[in-house]
């Protein structure tokens, strides 16, 4: 008898095929982020409009009021009505945006479409965290949790570049295109609702035998991991180009170069992952990642040369990109055993957001008050602390 070739090993398991309207989903909901939010809308406010520079700033500002609003209702509103009954209010939403964009050509009519389109996204990625809950086992959760983050990564990138070659023509097409993004959205959503409703007899709602305080001090963690990821994202984006073109002095050129091992470094972790992040010590994984970008970031605080740094990041991104869908693992995973699933995630989304605005505002401060270097020392205080915190939800979760 023929010997039994063995399936190949993929570095990033594939997911259930019942996941995959939710990848798509996903996608289509970041790629309008990157094209609209920002991107295209960008250089309609300053080029088309005329708008002073710091539109753009209260235009990010304004989408994240709207998550930190609009997340904790959705949640709360989703676990007393059926999902067919919310589901539609994401497209209406979100369309109702894009034409005040296009037809009010003004910038509080941006403003007023930009609110109403981020109010749908925001509603829309509390729907689709919970369903993505009720169709996974806690074990399916890492793998799932990755590929929606390459899925949302490669679509706000490619929505990025999409409104930056759209905003040199008429950046008001990009807005077209978001209409079309937002149809395709509201088909798959539909489909990720329909699977998550037939999936009820196979994901049941997850208890745990921890007490009631051990479960508010895990919650408050996870409140607090949840910002504090934000947090040290947005303080990187806003520290990252003022150290390298200032203190470092290094052309703007040679900025890929200095992230090419980060990157590659990064698709390794997210691979590890997916293949080996597992229910029950996801909040240990975290710890560690954190541990890495807490050093990562003290390192590249202490670097004067372009080698150093790059090093520096490599320890840093990688640990603080492949964190972010452990994260979203550990946090699906909680409120499954929550009486209100939704609305624990949805207070969730809301920390995500405060904790992009605290994490932007204040680096910004530091820098203006010090300098980068004291932003990259106030982003590894931070970091640690997070581990710290992360260590010590654990210990409380095996009492």
């Amino acid at each position: 008898m023929a010997a039994r070739v063995p399936a190949p090993r993929r570095a990033i398991p594939f997911p259930p095929a019942r996941l995959l309207p939710a990848l798509g989903a996903s996608a289509a909901l970041d790629g309008i982020t990157g094209l609209v939010v920002l991107s295209a809308g960008n250089t309609y406010l300053l080029r088309t409009l005329g708008a002073a520079a710091v539109l753009p700033a209260i235009a990010l500002t304004l989408q994240a009021a709207m998550k930190v609003a609009a997340s904790p209702l959705a949640g709360w509103v989703a676990d007393r009505r059926r999902l067919s009954a919310v589901l539609p209010t994401v497209p209406v939403l979100a369309t109702a945006g894009l034409v005040t964009m296009l037809l009010t050509r003004s910038v509080i009519g941006y403003l007023v479409g930009l609110a109403l389109l981020s109010t749908g996204i925001s509603i829309a990625w509390v729907l689709l965290r919970h369903c993505v809950g009720n169709v996974t086992t806690e074990v399916e959760r890492g793998r799932a949790a990755t590929w929606v983050s390459l899925a949302s990564g490669g679509a706000v990138a490619s929505g990025f570049g999409a409104g930056t070659l759209l905003g040199g023509v008429e950046p008001r097409a990009a807005f077209v295109l978001a209409l079309v993004l937002v149809a395709a959205a509201a088909v798959l959503l539909n489909l990720v609702r329909r699977t998550s409703d037939r999936s009820s007899a196979i994901v049941t709602a997850e208890t745990r035998g921890t007490s009631a305080p051990a479960r508010r001090f895990e919650s408050a963690t996870l409140g607090l991991v949840a910002a504090g990821q934000f947090v040290l994202s947005g303080g990187l984006l806003v520290t990252f180009w003022p150290f390298v073109l200032r203190d470092l002095d290094i052309e703007v050129l040679r900025v890929p170069w200095l992230l090419a091992p980060a990157g590659v470094i990064t698709l390794g972790m997210l691979a590890g992952v997916a293949r080996w992040s597992q229910p029950g010590r996801r909040l240990a994984e975290i710890g560690v990642l954190y541990v890495f970008v807490a050093t990562g970031f003290a390192l590249a605080a202490l670097t004067h040369s372009a080698l150093a740094f790059a090093l520096a990041i490599a320890a840093a991104v990688p640990a603080l990109v492949a964190a972010i869908p452990v994260v979203t693992a550990v946090v699906i995973d909680f409120s499954r055993g929550r009486s209100g699933p939704a609305g624990a995630l949805g207070w969730l989304g809301s920390a995500e957001a405060a904790g992009s605005l605290t994490g932007a505002a204040l680096t910004g401060v530091i820098i203006a008050s010090t300098d980068a270097r004291g932003a990259f020392v106030a982003l590894a205080i931070t970091a640690a602390l997070l581990a710290c915190a992360t260590g010590a939800s654990l210990r409380a979760s095996r009492r």
